[in-house]
């Protein structure tokens, strides 16, 4: 899971690409900074979506449309079946809640994560 790589290690490649970036000719740093200032997420608003909304509106802040698929029409189902008396329903929202709160807990590193792979993929196209 993408949420358990160790914070030491993160910090680790964030201060190596830092390292690369500063190494970049001005003009090169000057696009990756602002490429990297329209691509990165929050990872407050991350957390924030995370904490407030159901049906996985956060995948959609991290770009992750078929994860959001996945999860809303499960939201949908679980939901339909409670209202149209069908009890296991119960158990799809349950898997859903279950699947969802490390993400609740981790909000904040997965979007750091986010943004260190977007960051990485900016420096390798401006480096090349």
């Amino acid at each position: 899971m993408q949420y358990l790589q160790p914070w030491n290690e993160l910090e680790e490649q964030e201060e190596q690409l830092r390292n690369q970036v500063n190494e970049l000719p001005a003009e090169q740093k000057k696009a990756y900074y602002k490429q990297q200032s329209t691509q990165l997420k929050d990872p407050d608003t991350y957390a924030s979506l995370n904490w407030l909304f159901l049906g996985g509106f956060h995948h959609l802040y991290l770009k992750k449309y078929q994860l959001f698929a996945i999860e809303f029409i499960c939201l949908v189902i679980g939901i339909t079946g409670l209202c149209l008396g069908y009890h296991q329903a119960v158990y799809l929202l349950l898997a859903i809640a279950i699947y969802e709160l490390p993400q609740l807990f981790f909000s904040q590193k997965i979007a750091r994560q986010y943004n260190h792979k977007v960051s990485e993929k900016i420096f390798t196209e401006l480096a090349n």
